[in-house]
């Protein structure tokens, strides 16, 4: 089993068409329209990625969940590592090449997942991952738990 994390609302924890802000307004890896789930491969990432959209992790919506979800083993991913990348692959705003290489990857790739380094880490030490919703329907993706408290009540404590 590959075991992967994300953060969202409550209600779209089990939703896995790919059309929430990603699909919106786009990403790192995808152009607007074109449907996309965004997974970490640690809770940790998760969190630090969310912590991007957040002045303070108090200011998380009470709504929002921590997924803890496992897909079956048979799914393939595939891995991009920041050798791979271009130098601007972790700016923002996010860079052309990103958003055109996950776009044509989601489009037109073979795999259910792929692996790229987070930009919320330093060096890209630590990876999210990028799941194709048409790829990923036919894998058997299972919610294993939500947890309510995400961040812990010292995190981005003000002093």
């Amino acid at each position: 089993m590959i075991r992967i994390y994300r953060i969202c609302r409550i209600e779209h924890l089990e939703n896995f068409e790919g059309h929430g802000a990603g699909f919106r307004h786009g990403g790192r890896w995808n152009e607007a329209g074109v449907p996309v789930l965004y997974f970490a491969e640690s809770a940790s990432v998760a969190m630090l990625e969310m912590a991007n959209y957040l002045p303070s992790s108090r200011l998380a919506p009470a709504a929002y969940r921590l997924g803890v979800y496992e897909v079956a083993s048979s799914a393939s991913m595939k891995r991009w590592r920041v050798r791979d990348l271009p130098k601007d692959w972790n700016e923002f705003p996010h860079s052309p090449w990103t958003r055109s290489e996950g776009t044509e990857w989601l489009l037109h790739g073979k795999e259910s997942l792929l692996s790229v380094p987070s930009a919320a880490v330093p060096g890209g030490l630590e990876n999210v991952v990028v799941a194709s919703p048409p790829r990923l329907a036919p894998v058997r993706i299972r919610l294993m738990e939500a947890l309510e408290a995400i961040y812990d009540s010292r995190a981005f404590a003000i002093r």
